[in-house]
């Protein structure tokens, strides 16, 4: 069969859920930087222009990306405390974005986000009304708790052993820098302590955030 002509029904049978599909094979594979319309077309088998019937352009696809990821965050049932629902909240965060750090770039470069998580936060504000937080203080709260979410991501991604900042911290002069030497030396190896360290530093800002009482 001639190439245009299984090119011709590769584009007919495309859709957006399989352009979307393809686009999420190659940012866990890839990375972010690999996502560009040539690339996806050429994992789909169409050309390029095909792809414009489906997506409007990269934003739309990067946003409709974002619902994909979205859809694994389920907002927590009216079961439990505000703190446990918090909680939950937070961790289905943070193994969403585990799966997919790319995330965190595209929430905090482009400044693009999905609707579909609207449910997610709507349970987080609803948690802190219930708990007596004031407006004001769950905003900055929500901002505090999604920012940590990032920052954790970002660390347990790039922690690895061989990293430049890890061949630094291992340089550093001990009799300069004692404490700092000291507790390098009692960390443990990377991503073996993630979800422990994560748990744990979570609980400290809801204790900042609702009390520990």
């Amino acid at each position: 069969m001639p190439a245009h002509s299984s090119r011709v029904r590769r584009t007919a049978s495309l859709s957006a859920d399989a352009v979307v599909a393809a686009a999420m094979r190659i940012v866990r594979a890839e990375g972010l930087a690999a996502v560009s319309m040539r690339r996806l077309a050429e994992e789909c088998g169409v050309s390029p222009m095909a792809l414009y019937r489906h997506v409007a352009d990269r934003e739309d696809l990067l946003v409709r990306m974002l619902d994909v990821v979205a859809d694994g965050v389920r907002p927590p049932t009216g079961a439990g405390t505000p703190r446990e629902r918090l909680t939950a909240v937070m961790h289905a965060m943070y193994d969403a974005f585990r799966r997919d750090p790319w995330v965190v770039q595209v929430l905090a470069t482009e400044g693009l986000t999905s609707t579909r998580v609207l449910p997610v936060m709507e349970a987080v504000f609803a948690a802190f009304a219930e708990a007596g937080v004031d407006r004001a203080r769950a905003r900055d709260s929500y901002a505090m708790l999604f920012s940590f979410v990032f920052g954790e991501v970002l660390i347990s991604h790039s922690d690895h052993s061989d990293t430049q900042a890890r061949r630094t911290m291992r340089e550093v002069d001990p009799e300069r820098y004692p404490h700092l030497c000291a507790a390098m030396a009692s960390a443990s190896p990377p991503g073996s302590r993630d979800r422990e360290r994560f748990t744990a530093n979570l609980e400290r800002l809801l204790d900042g955030v609702l009390g520990s009482g």
